[in-house]
């Protein structure tokens, strides 16, 4: 019979431990190289302001599109026209957290 060292049992053993980690740890190392790449804001004040200004930039370049997308169109009709869009962007978002909940749950509970 064969017989095993000390160091093939405790391979063996981390062989064992790694394939229970869930999948998020074993990727830490590429989440903590993607981290090191984004510059946060220093204050909560910052990051409130770069929040701000980037949802005002995107809500003006939204309603751009609209009025691209409808030449001659009166301001009431953008409006509904834009709240259209967001009642349906909404009912995607709703879908996509059914399924976010789902990967999540396979994910970081499995």
């Amino acid at each position: 019979m064969k017989r095993v060292t000390p160091q093939e049992e405790e391979r063996k053993r981390t062989v064992k431990r790694l394939k229970h980690l869930p999948l998020w740890l074993r990727r830490l190392d590429l989440v903590k190289a993607e981290m090191k790449t984004v510059q946060f804001p220093r204050t909560a004040a910052e990051g409130f302001r770069q929040c701000a200004m980037l949802s005002e930039t995107a809500l003006r370049w939204f309603v751009q599109s609209i009025r691209d997308d409808h030449p001659g169109a009166s301001e009431e009709e953008i409006e509904k026209e834009r709240r259209l869009l967001l009642a349906r962007f909404s009912a995607v978002d709703a879908r996509r957290i059914v399924k976010w909940k789902e990967e999540c749950d396979r994910y970081f509970r499995g």
